[in-house]
């Protein structure tokens, strides 16, 4: 049966812990999965993971590592690589062979992926592979420099100021539908249909603001390369001649998108496969799918984009059944 260990990884001036779901009969020499949780690096926590994708970890018996990282803007870039790289290195040692290191995917849904993009620029060796949910891979394009209105209104700096002065922290919501439980998969990992989930506490007003409204706002002011422009170097240096070994040891890519994604638009991962190739990037799309539909969803479940997530997986398999 499954279980949930939760551990520090690291302390950073805050204890940054992250869980871990496996079991003890997962073979040793089995690639490790660390996953990033959405938020768009300013919220969020390291319990919004997809139940799909916890399944197809214990399918595989593939531990899966879910760390909570500090946030931005208290953060800043370099404190996103430091628990980037930081959570790596515990993903590699988790539960090993005798002075041996694990294989690690590394992935991340929507700003989450932004953390594994900072491990495989920065971090030797280089992750296994990598594995995008709607992510995004830099803050280069120009997506995040068009002042695009994700909102539906432009968000006033006074209603965000007490987040952006705010202390550093990592990732903390309440429990709601898209938070992940064990109790919502059966012993062996199926689909549990007798689950009830938690019902969401109510707002208190209509009109308040909450941590995540930054990426909305630093969105529309073009303002993330800012904050962590010095260490994402986007993609368009994989086009140059000398950039050749560079983009020959980039890990295996696999990244579905729906492609009615109003928060982090498809050409941002259509632009890193163009950039990268097709023999590195293997991109999905997911017709007519919005931002994270797949978060709630199970593997097995007969829904629309579902096809493009198992479709994903299988992909996923290939990369580490040709290694």
């Amino acid at each position: 049966m499954v279980q949930k260990i939760t551990q520090e990884y690291a302390n950073h001036g805050l204890s940054l812990k992250c869980d871990i779901y496996t079991q003890d009969d997962y073979p040793k020499s089995n690639p490790v999965f660390l996953y990033f949780h959405p938020g768009g690096l300013v919220d969020g926590n390291r319990d919004v993971i997809a139940p799909w994708l916890v399944q197809v970890c214990i399918q595989r018996k593939w531990p899966l590592i879910s760390p909570s990282y500090r946030l931005l803007p208290q953060a800043g870039g370099q404190g996103l690589l430091e628990d980037a790289t930081a959570a790596y290195e515990f993903a590699q040692n988790w539960d090993t062979l005798s002075s041996s290191k694990r294989s690690v995917i590394v992935g991340g849904a929507s700003g989450g992926y932004f953390m594994a993009s900072l491990i495989a620029h920065h971090c030797q060796p280089k992750p296994f592979a990598l594995f995008s949910i709607q992510g995004i891979n830099t803050f280069h394009h120009p997506f995040f420099n068009s002042s695009i209105q994700t909102a539906g209104e432009e968000i006033p700096h006074a209603s965000m100021e007490k987040y952006i002065a705010g202390p550093i922290q990592v990732g903390e919501m309440p429990t709601d539908e898209s938070t992940f439980v064990l109790d919502k998969l059966t012993p062996d990992g199926a689909k549990d249909p007798s689950f009830t989930p938690p019902v969401p506490a109510e707002s208190s007003s209509p009109n308040d603001t909450y941590r995540g409204m930054l990426y909305d706002y630093y969105t529309f002011n073009n303002s993330f390369l800012g904050i962590v422009g010095s260490l994402d170097p986007g993609y368009q240096w994989a086009k140059l001649p000398e950039s050749k070994d560079r983009v020959a040891e980039w890990p295996k890519t696999v990244i579905f998108h729906g492609n009615k994604d109003p928060d982090v638009e498809l050409n941002v991962s259509e632009d890193m496969r163009d950039c990268l190739g097709e023999d590195k990037v293997t991109l999905i799309i997911a017709d007519g799918q919005p931002h994270l539909y797949e978060l709630e969803k199970f593997i097995e479940d007969d829904a629309p984009g579902m096809d493009a997530v198992r479709e994903a997986v299988a992909r996923l398999d290939e990369i580490v059944a040709s290694a």
